[in-house]
């Protein structure tokens, strides 16, 4: 069981500066257009959520339900009954992308591609599981769906809706959803070493020793390079060695 909260102590705080910054700065837009950047949002996001309603019902005629591998299907439930909730819709991507991703508006489903599970032992899986439920059981699903680059919308339609992808998904919120979704992983996988041996295969693709585990621990040892501060800035993602640290700060 879960020893330490899920949800990083700053994301809530971030969320609460972006809708605040996003709906300001919307209703300004709205009032300079005279109502059609809000009327043009409002057809935007239906837009969205049609769309990706369309590539999920891709997804379940061409990807492999997850439930058909049994070692897999065992471990979603195992990490979904750890965070307490539901196993959502699975599905295994034949993509080579070392990478999982939760895709929905309503109903989420969870897609696990073949290159991940090839790379991945079950508790770096497991870890990889649970963060993805995280942002399931956190309903961080639903806007980084919506305002995800990957959903495949014209840029006309999308153009309101990137005012709010820069304040969520290009800023300090996305990131500190990345922290909360990496302690569901932690709890899900129940081991560190697991953890953030999952991290150091995101960043070098490669296997992972011992002491390199250790060396991402106590800080000897660097999975990403540095990048410059508008790199950082503009990341959805923080950068591998500061979910490490923050993992090894969890409560």
């Amino acid at each position: 069981m879960m020893s330490f909260k899920l949800r990083h102590p700053r994301e809530r705080s971030d969320l609460f500066i972006a809708v605040i910054a996003a709906g300001v700065m919307f209703l300004m837009l709205s009032a300079l257009t005279w109502g059609v950047c809000c009327l043009w949002g409002g057809i935007g996001l239906l837009f969205v959520a049609f769309m990706v309603a369309v590539e999920n019902s891709h997804l379940r005629n061409t990807a492999r339900p997850l439930e058909e591998d049994p070692v897999l299907d065992r471990m979603l439930k195992e990490a979904s009954g750890k965070l307490g909730i539901d196993p959502p819709k699975a599905y295994i991507s034949g993509s080579k992308e070392v990478n999982a991703y939760t895709r929905g508006v309503i109903s989420p489903v969870l897609v696990l591609n073949r290159g991940l599970i090839d790379t991945m032992d079950e508790g770096e899986i497991s870890f990889v599981m649970g963060h993805e439920l995280g942002h399931i059981k956190l309903r961080h699903f639903a806007i980084r769906t919506i305002l995800d680059a990957r959903v495949r919308v014209p840029i006309l339609v999308y153009l309101p809706l990137l005012l709010f992808r820069m304040l969520f998904l290009r800023g300090r919120l996305s990131r500190s959803m990345e922290y909360s979704a990496d302690r569901a992983g932690l709890a899900a996988c129940g081991s560190l070493e697991k953890a953030i041996s999952t991290m150091i295969k995101l960043g070098t693709g490669r296997s992972v020793t011992p002491d390199q585990v250790r060396g991402a621990i106590d800080g000897s040892f660097r999975i990403d390079g540095e990048k410059g501060i508008v790199g950082r800035l503009l990341s959805s993602h923080p950068d591998l060695d500061d979910r490490v640290r923050e993992l090894v700060r969890s409560p």
